[in-house]
C-alpha cells in the first residue's frame, strides 16, 4: 500500500500531518523490511514514533497474518489502542492487556498487547512490532516470549538505546531472525533530513512509577474509603504513599498511630521489604539514562525517607550522595565541591537543594516528585536548564524526566504545575505534553472494569453504602463531597464513562413516594396495614410540594450511579430494554400510567416522571423529578427514568392489593 494513502489516513483519522521526517524514516524502514526480518529504530522523545510504527503496519498488513503491537504497561496499550491504532485501522484491531483472548480468538489482525497476555494468548505471531523494545534486551522473562512466538518480522522501537543493550539481545533471537538492523536517528540527523525540524533546549519524559500487585492494593482501600481515621490525615497519608513512596509512607503512619485506625492494608505495606514504587521507578530511569552518559545525574525528591531509600537502591549504579535539611553547611558545601570535581556522579537532594546552594546544572534532572508551587517547580529546573547557552546541537540537550504514579493525582499535579509555571511567564512548551489517561480517572476506568464493565458508586467509595434505603433521610440528607466524587465527575466529563440510577434503588425510593401519596388519601384495611409514620411523614410533604418530589441533588444521588464505559452504551442500552420488557410483563393486568418528559439543565438533563396508581379505588398520581448531572444522552435518561417508575410499581402493588388496567408510557 503506498504510504501515500497511510498519510492521507492519519490527515482524515488522526487530524495531524505526517512531518518530512517521518516520512523519510518510514520508507528506510520499508526498504530494510525487503532483505531484513529484524529492525530497531531508536528516535527521540517527543519525535512521532507512534506514526512510524503505524507505517510499518500498513506496510506488512497484507503480508502477514497476524501483526502483534507490544506495550510493556496496560496503561501505554489502552493510550495507544484508543488515541492511534483504531482510529487508523478499525475494526481490524484489538487490544488485550487483562490476560483475555478474545481479539486473539477472533482472528483481528492487529492486536496492541502486552508481552504476557500475548504469550497466554498465541502460540506464533507473524510479525511484532515492540514500543518501549529496551525493555526487551536483558529482561529474561520478555526474552522467552519472543523466543517462543518465533516472529517472521520483529521491528521494535525506542526512544534511547544505550550501546550497552546491545549486546544482552538474547542470541536466540538472533539466531532466530539474523542480526538486528540499528536505524539510530537522533536529533542531529533528524535536522539533516528535514531542515524544518528544530531542536529543543530541554527534552521531557515521563516513566510510570507502577505500584506492585500490594501497593496497588493499598491505594485502592484509601482510593475506596476503606482505611478509616481522621479526615486530613487519611488524605496526607494517601498523598505521601502514592507521591514519596512506603518508606516515607510508614514513618508518617507511625507518627500519626491514633489517627488511623489499624489495617490489614498498612500493616502488610509496611512489614514489606520490597523497594518502594518510586525507587523502582528511579532505577528504570537509570538503567535507560545510563549515569556514566549523562553524569551529574541532579535526583529531587521532599523527604528524606525516600532520599536515603534512593540512595541504598542505586548505590551499585554509580558514586551516589545525599543532602538533607539533616546535612550542615559544611558537608553541603563539600558536596557541592566534589560534584564539580567529578568524584560525585549522582546527587540526591531534598527541598534543601532547591535554593541556597550553588549546585551546578546538571545534564540530567529527575524529579521523583512534582512540587505544585511555581517557585520550587522553576527552582528545581533552573539545576537543569540554567547556564550559558551552547552551540546547538545534540551537547546543548538536556534530560528531565518526571516519575508519576499513574492512576494518582500525580499527573494533575505536574499539569498544575505546569500551568503556575506559564502564568508566571515561564516558557514551559518544550518540557512536557499532557499525557492522557495518566490520573484518577484511569483509575476509575480500571474499577469499571475490574468490576465487570458497570460498577455502583459505592463499590468504589466506601463512604457511599447505605444501610437503608429511607426516602425521608435522603431528602433530608446534605452529604459532605468525598476525594472520589471529583474523580468520578471528571471521568463523565472526560467521556470516558457513563451511568444510569440503579432502577432497583431509586425505585424502591420511588414506590415510598406512592406510599406516601395513598397515606394521603387511602382508607380501610390496606390504609391501617400500610401507613406507618414514616409514610404519613411523605404524604405530609407530598402536600406542602402539591404532589411533587425532588430529587435533586448531586451528593444525595450518588450512592444510586452505576458507572458503565461510554464504549459500552449499545450493550448497556439493551440490557436496560430486555428489563424493561420484564418489568412490562410483571405490569400486566394492573392500573396504572407513566410518564416521562425531559428537560436540558446545565451540564445535564432534568427527568420529570408522572406516575398513576390505582389500588382498590384509592388513586395516586405524584410526580418524581430526578436530576442526571453530567449526562446528555436522553434515550438513556429516558429509559432508565421508565425502569425507575416501573420498579417503583411494581413494590408499590406488592404492598398493596392489585387493580386491572392498561399500560400507557409515552
Amino acid at each position: 500500500m503506498p504510504l501515500d494513502d497511510l498519510n492521507k489516513l492519519v490527515r482524515e483519522r488522526l487530524g495531524i500531518e505526517t512531518y518530512p521526517y517521518q516520512k523519510y524514516i518510514s520508507e528506510e524502514i520499508e526498504k530494510n523490511l525487503d532483505r531484513k526480518r529484524f529492525i530497531i529504530i531508536s528516535m527521540p522523545t517527543g519525535s512521532g514514533k507512534t506514526l512510524i510504527e503505524l507505517s510499518v503496519a500498513y506496510h506488512l498488513i497484507n503480508k502477514v497474518n497476524n501483526i502483534i503491537v507490544l506495550e510493556p504497561t496496560r496503561l501505554l496499550c489502552d493510550q495507544m489502542y484508543h488515541r492511534f491504532w483504531r482510529k487508523v485501522f478499525g475494526d481490524n484491531v484489538g487490544v488485550e492487556y487483562e490476560g483475555n483472548c478474545e481479539s486473539f480468538e477472533k482472528g483481528k489482525k492487529i492486536i496492541v498487547s502486552t508481552p504476557f497476555t500475548t504469550a497466554k494468548c498465541l502460540d506464533k505471531a507473524e510479525a511484532m512490532i515492540i514500543d518501549e523494545v529496551h525493555h526487551a534486551f536483558g529482561d529474561a522473562r520478555y526474552e522467552e516470549i519472543l523466543v517462543n512466538l518465533e516472529p517472521r518480522f520483529l521491528i521494535g522501537f525506542t526512544a534511547l538505546l544505550p550501546s550497552y543493550k546491545k549486546y544482552l539481545i538474547d542470541p536466540r533471537l538472533i539466531k532466530l531472525l539474523g542480526q538486528p538492523e540499528y536505524l539510530v536517528y537522533d536529533f542531529k540527523s533528524l535536522t539533516k533530513i528535514d531542515p524544518s525540524f528544530k531542536l529543543p533546549k530541554a527534552i521531557a519524559d515521563i516513566f510510570d512509577s507502577e505500584f506492585n500487585n500490594l501497593e496497588d492494593s493499598v491505594y485502592e482501600a484509601f482510593f475506596k474509603g476503606l482505611i478509616k481515621g481522621n479526615k486530613e490525615t487519611i488524605k496526607f497519608l494517601e498523598l505521601t504513599f502514592y507521591t514519596y513512596g512506603k518508606e516515607a509512607f510508614c514513618e508518617s503512619y507511625r507518627r500519626l498511630i491514633g489517627k488511623v485506625e489499624e489495617s490489614p492494608y498498612i500493616d502488610s505495606i509496611c512489614d514489606s521489604k520490597d523497594l518502594s514504587h518510586k525507587a523502582r521507578a528511579l532505577r528504570s530511569v537509570l538503567n535507560i539514562y545510563r549515569v556514566e552518559e549523562f553524569k551529574p545525574v541532579l535526583i529531587f525528591t521532599s523527604r528524606k525517607s525516600t532520599a536515603y531509600e534512593f540512595e541504598r537502591a542505586i548505590s551499585d549504579l554509580g558514586k551516589v550522595k545525599v543532602i538533607t535539611g539533616d546535612s550542615s553547611r559544611y558537608e553541603r558545601l563539600k558536596v557541592v565541591q566534589n560534584l564539580r570535581k567529578g568524584e560525585i556522579d549522582v546527587l540526591i537532594s531534598t527541598i534543601v537543594g532547591e535554593e541556597g546552594i550553588d549546585i551546578p546544572e546538571a545534564k540530567l534532572l529527575i524529579m521523583t516528585d512534582v512540587p505544585q508551587s511555581a517557585l520550587r517547580f522553576y527552582q528545581r529546573l533552573g539545576r537543569l536548564i540554567r547556564g550559558k547557552e551552547k552551540e546547538e546541537g545534540e551537547s546543548a540537550i538536556k534530560y528531565l524526566v518526571v516519575t508519576l504514579t499513574p492512576k494518582t493525582s500525580e499527573y494533575d499535579n505536574l499539569d498544575e504545575a505546569l500551568r503556575n509555571l506559564y502564568l508566571e511567564g515561564v516558557d514551559v512548551s518544550y518540557l512536557i505534553e499532557k499525557r492522557e489517561d495518566k490520573g484518577p480517572v484511569a483509575r476509575v476506568v480500571e474499577i469499571i472494569n475490574k468490576s465487570g464493565g458497570q460498577v455502583l458508586i459505592n463499590q468504589i467509595d466506601d463512604t457511599k453504602k447505605k444501610s437503608n434505603l429511607s426516602l425521608l433521610s435522603l431528602l433530608e440528607s446534605n452529604e459532605s463531597k468525598s476525594h472520589v466524587d471529583e474523580y468520578i465527575d471528571r471521568t463523565l466529563r472526560d467521556g470516558k464513562a457513563l451511568y444510569y440510577y440503579d432502577e432497583e434503588m431509586m425505585g424502591k425510593l420511588a414506590s415510598q413516594v406512592l406510599l406516601g401519596s395513598y397515606c394521603n388519601i387511602g382508607f380501610g384495611e390496606t390504609y391501617m396495614r400500610l401507613c406507618n409514620s414514616e409514610y404519613k411523614k411523605i404524604g405530609e410533604i407530598l402536600l406542602r410540594k402539591k404532589g411533587n418530589i425532588k430529587l435533586d441533588r448531586k451528593s444525595s444521588l450518588r450512592p444510586f450511579m452505576k458507572l458503565f464505559l461510554s464504549s459500552n452504551l449499545n450493550e448497556v442500552m439493551k440490557e436496560l430494554s430486555e428489563k424493561k420488557s420484564k418489568y412490562e410483563k410483571e405490569l400486566e393486568g394492573k392500573d396504572y400510567n407513566v410518564e416521562v418528559h425531559m428537560s436540558k439543565i446545565g451540564n445535564g438533563l432534568l427527568a420529570q416522571i408522572l406516575i398513576s396508581a390505582s389500588v382498590d379505588s384509592v388513586t395516586v398520581n405524584p410526580k418524581i423529578q430526578i436530576n442526571y448531572y453530567d449526562l446528555k444522552d436522553e434515550k438513556l435518561v429516558k429509559l432508565n427514568s421508565l425502569l425507575i417508575a416501573y420498579s417503583s410499581l411494581i413494590n408499590f402493588y406488592k404492598l398493596t392489593s392489585t387493580g386491572n388496567g392498561k399500560v400507557n408510557s409515552k
